[in-house]
């Protein structure tokens, strides 16, 4: 059984995605939850950190808390695929719109990075409960490509597990964050108007041998998906 904190972010969830909940409402208080669920504070506190970490809740100082634009929130340094990510935080991931094929002429960071003479480009579009909060386009090395299969990604919803099953394990990455504006392309598949602001990660990522199998560029709109980075001294 989950735990309580658990079960009251998966209620609260619930609620926002069938429209109780509207972007911009403010929740009610602690105490008011508190007396609500019949918990502690230290729960609901709990309850509501886990839903602020995936950008579905936002605190505001002085205010309280409110409902935001339903979108996903990555710690950076965490290699783990999105899928996993959602999962574990009780989303309902999603993929559309794959397609792999061998590219013929692949960005420089690919050719530069990956091995071989032939690169294949995996696209797909990823969903946040049904809502598309991201483009990504990967670029394998020949070896890789050549088994992969659309139905293969459609079935695990990741290309990290598909990587697994092939006995691929992920080890390091190194990431670059920019923003830009969406191309028409980007614009289309992400149901945003050209122009829009986009979030673009650019990831080098090593298995554990430490050889290059992939370079990825993932667009995802300003409003659903942020990175989250903790400092310490």
């Amino acid at each position: 059984m989950k735990p309580a904190y658990q079960q009251i972010a998966d209620q609260l969830r619930g609620e926002i995605a069938s429209g109780r909940w509207k972007a911009g409402e403010r929740l009610p208080g602690e105490l008011e939850l508190v007396e609500m669920f019949g918990v502690s504070r230290n729960t609901i506190r709990q309850a509501l950190t886990v839903l602020t970490q995936v950008n579905l809740l936002r605190k505001q100082r002085g205010s309280g808390t409110y409902v935001s634009e339903q979108g996903m929130t990555h710690t950076l340094g965490d290699l783990r695929s999105f899928t996993e990510v959602m999962r574990d935080l009780g989303l309902r991931p999603g993929i559309r719109d794959i397609s792999i094929e061998l590219d013929p002429s692949p960005p420089l960071n690919a050719i530069d990075f990956l091995p071989g003479a032939h690169i294949w480009r995996v696209t797909r579009v990823r969903l946040n409960d049904d809502r598309p909060f991201c483009l990504m386009v990967s670029w394998v090395p020949d070896e890789i490509g050549a088994q992969l299969r659309v139905e293969d990604l459609a079935r695990t919803q990741s290309l990290y597990a598909r990587l697994s099953e092939l006995g691929i394990y992920l080890k390091e990455a190194s990431e670059k964050i920019r923003a830009e504006a969406a191309t028409a392309s980007q614009a289309s598949a992400l149901g945003v108007p050209e122009g829009s602001p986009l979030l673009t990660i650019n990831r080098w990522t090593s298995d554990s041998a430490g050889r290059p199998v992939e370079y990825v560029s993932s667009s995802s709109p300003g409003d659903r998906y942020e990175y989250f980075v903790k400092l310490t001294q």
